[in-house]
């Protein structure tokens, strides 16, 4: 998660038609783009402003982040914002059998997808010494005392890549909300969260999932509807994420974090709709590493109320099938 600075300026805000107004570029070492009816004064600002906080807070690519000062032993006390996303994370982790974890973070890096590059063969057994949300709690604060993160282990590493591009949505969402706005579009990365309507096209929020091939594609897949309210839709896959090692081998960024290596198996991509994106973020990701229809479906049948999936699954014969929950917001290709 790579936050590219001075955001502010390197800003592009258009107007998409009489009312509503675009603001995108890049930010989390990805783009993002924000579609706001009747934007007020200093919304751009106040946009740099959350990403800021996000990346201060969660990016393992900014030394001077709190998740980098934890990750080495440099402190303990955490903040509010950093306890809630914590505690999204441990709750999604029990919830898909330990597939969603946290502490990932040095399989990431030894894999080649962190901040320190690629390991020719990673020692796995060593690394699974001290990954395992078990391994990491948070001791609540008091009023005058911040909250403290205890490890078990001090090697423990914290990633929260998985689910902090989803919080960055919820947090933007909920600056355009205490702003008054009615109707918005937030995504950062391909995980995006709507409001109200879309006065461009006089209709209700559309989301495309794209077809999960390996390379820049952006095929249809799928189209959801997204008619009022409030609602998410994150994506995870593989196929953008990925690439071939010295050896020969492709290496993709999901990882098994029962096995430690990355996860390459039938499932193509996992499209969850949530109530919040970072939720909605947490569960893709866990589906995804699990790796077989058959697990997914046993974790997908225990999740929550609220959450809705696309599930895409292929084969060695490179043919894909779907599976869907009854509520998932699709629309007719």
């Amino acid at each position: 998660m790579r936050l590219l600075v001075p955001l502010l300026s390197l800003l592009t805000v258009s107007c998409v038609s009489a009312n509503y107004w675009t603001f995108s570029h890049f930010a989390h070492g990805t783009t993002y783009h924000i579609v706001v009816k009747n934007p007020p004064a200093g919304t751009a600002e106040k946009i740099a402003d959350v990403f800021s906080e996000i990346d201060m807070t969660f990016s393992m690519f900014n030394p001077e982040s709190l998740t980098s000062r934890i990750n080495r032993n440099e402190t303990d006390a955490v903040t509010p914002l950093f306890e809630y996303l914590f505690a999204m994370a441990k709750q999604v982790n029990a919830a898909t059998d330990g597939y969603f974890d946290s502490t990932v973070a040095p399989l990431v890096d030894a894999w080649g997808f962190g901040p320190s590059g690629v390991q020719a063969e990673p020692d796995v057994d060593s690394l699974m010494e001290f990954v395992g949300m078990g391994k990491v709690r948070i001791k609540a604060g008091t009023s005058v005392a911040a909250g403290r993160i205890i490890k078990d282990e001090p090697r423990v590493r914290l990633d929260f890549s998985s689910i902090a591009k989803g919080f960055t949505v919820d947090r933007l969402a909920l600056m355009l909300d205490g702003e008054g706005v009615d109707s918005y579009m937030v995504e950062v990365g391909g995980e995006v969260r709507v409001k109200g309507t879309n006065e461009k096209y006089r209709r209700e929020w559309r989301i495309q999932i794209d077809k999960p091939a390996f390379g820049i594609v952006s095929e249809r897949e799928a189209m959801v509807a997204f008619s009022g309210g409030l609602r998410a839709i994150a994506t995870s896959g593989n196929y953008r994420n990925w690439f071939v090692d010295e050896s020969g081998r492709t290496r993709v960024h999901t990882i098994d974090p029962l096995t430690g290596f990355p996860s390459i198996g039938e499932i193509l991509s996992v499209s969850i709709v949530a109530a919040e994106c970072a939720l909605a973020d947490a569960w893709a990701t866990g589906i995804m590493a699990s790796g077989t229809v058959e697990r997914a479906q046993r974790m997908l049948e225990r999740a929550p109320a609220g959450i809705e999936y696309y599930v895409v699954s292929g084969d060695e014969g490179n043919s894909t099938s779907a599976f869907h929950s009854p509520g998932f917001p699709l629309m007719d290709n």
